[in-house]
C-alpha cells in the first residue's frame, strides 16, 4: 500500500508543464524583466516625475547583481523599470526557460526592494515579470536593443508630456485624448512651448543605461594581467548608429574573450 502511494508520488514531476522547455544550445537570448505596478510604487517611494535618478540607480544596481552571482550575462540594458539581459550563446540552468524566468525575476525583485529601502528609506514589496526572447545572431542582438531603445525614447516623450500636462491642470483622461494621434514633431513643439526640450533631457532618460564587463590591464608583480570591471554607461549612443552598433559588437567580443580566459 505504502509502496503504491510512493510510486504515484514519483509521477508528479511529469505534470510540471514547462519543466522541459529549453532554449536551444549555443543560442543567444534576452531575458526581459518589467516592473509590476511601478506607477503605484513610484507614488509610495515619492519618486520624482517624470524621471528619478535614484530610481534609475536602483534598477541599475539590481542589474549589476547578475554579474556577481555567476550568471554571466553579456550585458544588461536598463530603461525605466525594464531590464534586458543578454546571455551570449549560452545561459544559466542549461537553458531551462521556466527556471531562468523565475529565478531572474525573483533575484531582481529582491535586489530592487533592498535598493529602494537604501535610496528612498521606504520598505516596499516589488515584483518583476520575465520573458525570454531569442536573438540568434549578433545582428539580431543589435536589432533587438535598437528596438528597446526606440521604445525607451517613445516612453520618455510620453512621460514628459503626461507630467507637463498634469502640471498645467489637465485631468489624466483628457491627457490621453490630447496625446492620441500626435506626431513626434507636434509633441516636441508642444513641450518646447512649455519649456521642455525633449532632445536636451539627460541621455540616460532617452536612451537607457548599459551594464557590461570591460577589460583593463593591471600589473601584478612582474606581469601584466587582464582584469574585468563592471561598467555602467549612462551616456549611450543610438544603437541604430554605427557608433552604437560598434559598441555592442565590442562588448560581445569582450564577453567571448573573457570566456576563453
Amino acid at each position: 500500500m505504502q509502496e503504491s502511494s510512493l510510486n504515484k508520488c514519483k509521477n508528479w514531476p511529469r505534470h510540471e508543464i514547462f519543466s522541459k522547455t529549453r532554449i536551444p544550445l549555443e543560442t543567444s537570448f534576452f531575458v526581459r524583466l518589467d516592473g509590476w505596478r511601478f506607477k503605484r510604487l513610484s507614488r509610495t517611494i515619492k519618486a520624482e516625475k517624470p524621471f528619478d535618478e535614484k530610481f534609475a540607480k536602483c534598477v541599475v544596481y539590481s542589474g549589476k547583481i547578475l554579474f556577481t552571482k555567476s550568471l554571466n550575462p553579456a550585458l544588461v540594458h536598463v530603461a525605466s523599470d525594464e531590464l534586458n539581459i543578454l546571455f551570449l550563446n549560452s545561459g544559466p540552468f542549461s537553458g531551462r526557460v521556466e527556471k531562468t524566468n523565475s529565478l531572474l525575476a525573483g533575484l531582481i525583485s529582491s535586489a530592487f526592494s533592498l535598493d529602494t529601502q537604501r535610496f528612498f528609506d521606504e520598505k516596499s514589496i516589488v515584483a518583476f515579470d520575465s520573458r525570454v526572447i531569442v536573438a540568434s545572431t549578433e545582428e539580431k542582438i543589435v536589432e533587438y536593443l535598437s528596438w528597446r531603445q526606440m521604445n525607451a525614447w517613445r516612453n520618455h516623450n510620453n512621460a514628459y508630456a503626461y507630467w507637463v500636462f498634469r502640471k498645467i491642470g489637465y485631468e489624466p483622461s483628457k491627457i490621453a485624448r490630447e496625446l492620441k494621434g500626435l506626431r513626434t514633431e507636434e509633441l516636441h513643439e508642444i513641450m518646447f512651448k512649455q519649456g521642455v526640450n525633449l532632445v536636451k533631457t539627460p541621455q540616460w532618460q532617452r536612451r537607457g543605461i548599459l551594464i557590461y564587463r570591460e577589460p583593463f590591464s593591471k600589473k601584478v608583480e612582474k606581469h601584466i594581467v587582464t582584469r574585468w570591471m563592471i561598467r555602467e554607461n549612462w551616456n549611450l549612443p543610438l544603437f541604430t548608429s554605427k557608433k552604437g552598433a560598434k559598441m555592442i559588437h565590442q562588448i560581445l567580443r569582450w564577453t567571448k574573450e573573457k570566456r576563453k580566459n
